[in-house]
């Protein structure tokens, strides 16, 4: 797995300056199938002493979204998260407030900010906000402090609007093995969940024979197979929500299942789905679903597809398990489904299959649902059956539904932070702590293959500034080796050559055969090219905390790591690259044969400890030329042979992760 980190630097209206650049980020990944990468705080620019920052709007996602109402108005309670980014600490008694605004004045309202120190953020919810369906929102968060010697970062702008839309189901979709322990561990809570849930959730369980022999795999292990590689599925239990939100383990834990289906369950889809299932003479099942586009959607490669399930089977398991639950069955037509256009209208499908003779047609059910391919993102689901048939366990949490159930969450919750290290030169600050919706306004992310790529992750946060979440490439379950995804980031403006560059970043290997690299490069030309790199770790030398073969969560600060450096290290007042070496190189000494000096030349990528030594035939050590750390970069270093004897010598270079030798010839 490669990781590029890549910023784009051009000047004001596309020109190149040598005064202020425009910067964008690009972050490239290519998976080697290691252990999962974590990064966090972008931040571009200089601390200020006294800085306070408007960081998001946490519940009212950007751009298009679509209502849980099809006409009318609804409210939101806005929550607005802030930052103090500067050196000082902000105290209660400051009178700092935030403000936000909406459409000329449309809605108004303020809070006054929580003392914070210095890298604390802090998330405050404002009063309820009424707006019309489709009526487009300009909102403005700003903050009043009047001490704030950073005025750029004060005002946060976004566009967002509320189409019409319906209420949805939410899909949840495990692979599971009934020879696998793990599955018996945590599958009770999870059928739990779902019979106390039924009537909002649809979920279908593929059983897999990664272990000993699984019956419900063996009756159809071609579609269990094309469904797990779908998702990259290579362990049990894996389940994911939607298509788009994987649950973490275990299941017992209520918060892993309640919170992704209540932020699913809040948002509003622009398609209506009805399914019913009719028995018809023989032994045959005809499902009728019919959709409703009330909306109309973006760009996208959207399938039906249709699957018989079977609600309860009871059967003694290698595994200690004997009540399975909505068992995949079989795809119809096949795993790919059916391509259909969803413009604005109604729509009806019929599709008749056969109830094999194993499948008990008391508990048989369709379930169909729509899913883009391009994002794996499931729009809605419906199914042909509403009894759970045998009610488990109650509930641990109450079932609703809300437009606004994120809102008993956020009041005044403050993050603590580590203190950010001292700069030399005051200019404005630009940060992005990924606490929003993801990806943040203006940045985008570009996933070839449409499976794992760059993703929020809730629950690990870099420690330069607070919060709860950060960016995760999630290789540990990302077994395409040598796949590529792209993350790039908004323009951040007006930089200096001397401002800094930072961010977070954790890392743990899951072993040494899965060498895993990041690389953060600088391009002049708008991101056409990228022809320096100012960062370059792989393997052991990028990782911030112990190896595990467990998929990886940072604990704590100490598992975390802040890259930092002045861009005037890269790019000099002219605009011009320091160029720097994209691999580990020992170069052959000039001149060889030599006489009695020669010169001997290496380039690292990255700053590193070296050794650099020089040995006779029999393998003595002759001179130690380097052992120390350097920076990354061409070195030369210069070998005198006087009081040696003609003949051949060896000179090694060793690094963590790099050794290489050559030969050379001393002629007297």
């Amino acid at each position: 797995m490669l990781i590029a980190l890549s910023f784009s630097l051009t000047g004001r209206n596309g020109a190149e300056s040598n005064s202020f650049r425009d910067i964008v980020l690009q972050f490239n990944t290519y998976n080697g199938y290691g252990n999962n990468l974590y990064i966090d705080n972008v931040l571009t620019g200089i601390q200020a002493d006294f800085d306070i920052m408007a960081t998001s709007i946490i519940n009212i996602p950007y751009d298009t979204n679509y209502s849980i109402k099809n006409s009318g108005s609804d409210t939101v309670s806005p929550v607005v998260s802030v930052a103090n980014v500067g050196r000082s600490i902000l105290l209660e008694s400051d009178s700092a407030l935030v403000y936000l605004y909406i459409n000329g004045g449309y809605y108004f309202d303020s809070a006054y900010l929580p003392g914070m120190n210095p890298g604390q953020s802090a998330e405050l919810e404002l009063n309820p906000l009424i707006y019309t369906i489709g009526m487009p929102l300009y909102l403005k968060a700003y903050i009043k402090y009047n001490v704030d010697t950073a005025r750029l970062n004060d005002t946060l702008r976004q566009y967002s609007i509320y189409l019409p839309g319906y209420e949805r189901k939410v899909m949840f979709e495990e692979f599971t093995s009934n020879s696998s322990p793990a599955c018996a561990n945590n599958n009770q809570e999870l059928n739990n969940f779902i019979n106390n849930n039924f009537q909002n959730v649809c979920a279908i369980k593929y059983h897999l024979g990664h272990m000993l022999p699984d019956s419900f795999y063996m009756s159809n292990p071609a579609q269990n197979d094309e469904r797990a590689r779908y998702y990259f599925a290579q362990s049990v239990p894996y389940s994911v929500v939607d298509g788009i939100k994987k649950i973490n383990i275990p299941y017992g834990d209520s918060i892993n299942l309640y919170v992704p289906y209540f932020q699913r369950l809040s948002q509003g889809t622009p398609v209506n789905m009805t399914l019913t299932d009719e028995r018809i003479s023989g032994d045959s099942i005809k499902a009728s679903i019919n959709l409703n586009v009330i909306s109309s959607l973006q760009n996208g490669n959207y399938k039906l597809r249709i699957a018989a399930v079977e609600r309860y089977v009871f059967s003694e398991a290698a595994n200690g398990e004997r009540n399975f639950y909505d068992v995949f069955r079989r795809a119809y037509p096949d795993s790919a489904g059916i391509e259909i256009s969803l413009n604005k209208g109604s729509y009806s499908y019929q599709y008749t299959y056969l109830r094999e003779s194993n499948w008990v047609d008391s508990m048989i059910y369709t379930i169909a649902f729509i899913q883009n391919d391009d994002t794996k993102e499931i729009l809605n689901c419906a199914k042909g059956r509403n009894e759970v048939y045998q009610r488990a366990y109650s509930s641990k949490r109450p079932v609703g539904r809300g437009s606004d159930y994120l809102g008993s969450y956020y009041e005044s919750k403050i993050y603590d932070p580590l203190l950010l290290p001292a700069d030399s030169i005051q200019s404005n600050l630009n940060v992005e702590i990924f606490e929003a919706y993801f990806p943040p306004v203006g940045w985008k992310v570009f996933n070839r293959d449409g499976n794992v790529t760059f993703s929020q992750f809730n629950g690990a946060n870099g420690p330069t500034i607070g919060g709860s979440k950060s960016v995760i490439m999630a290789f540990f379950d990302y077994p395409a080796i040598g796949q590529k995804d792209s993350m790039y980031s908004k323009r951040y403006i007006s930089l200096l050559h001397v401002d800094t560059l930072r961010f977070d970043y954790a890392y743990a290997q899951y072993g040494a055969d899965y060498i895993d690299s990041l690389i953060v490069k600088i391009s002049t030309d708008g991101g056409e090219s990228f022809p320096a790199e100012i960062f370059r770790k792989g393997g052991f030398n990028l990782r911030t905390a112990p190896q595990t073969t467990s998929f990886f969560i940072p604990q704590n600060s100490t598992q975390w790591r802040s890259f930092k450096s002045p861009l005037s290290n890269f790019v000099n007042a002219e605009n011009e690259f320091q160029i720097l070496p994209e691999k580990f190189t020992l170069l052959q000494n000039y001149p060889n044969p030599f006489n009695p000096v020669t010169r001997i030349k290496y380039e690292i990528p990255y700053k590193e400890f070296v050794s650099l030594k020089v040995y006779d035939l029999l393998g003595q050590e002759i001179k130690t030329l380097v052992s120390g750390i350097k920076d990354a970069g061409m070195h030369e270093e210069s070998f005198d042979g006087s009081s040696l004897s003609s003949g051949v010598y060896f000179y090694k270079i060793e690094t963590q992760g790099f050794t290489d030798s050559k030969r050379m010839i001393l002629i007297k």
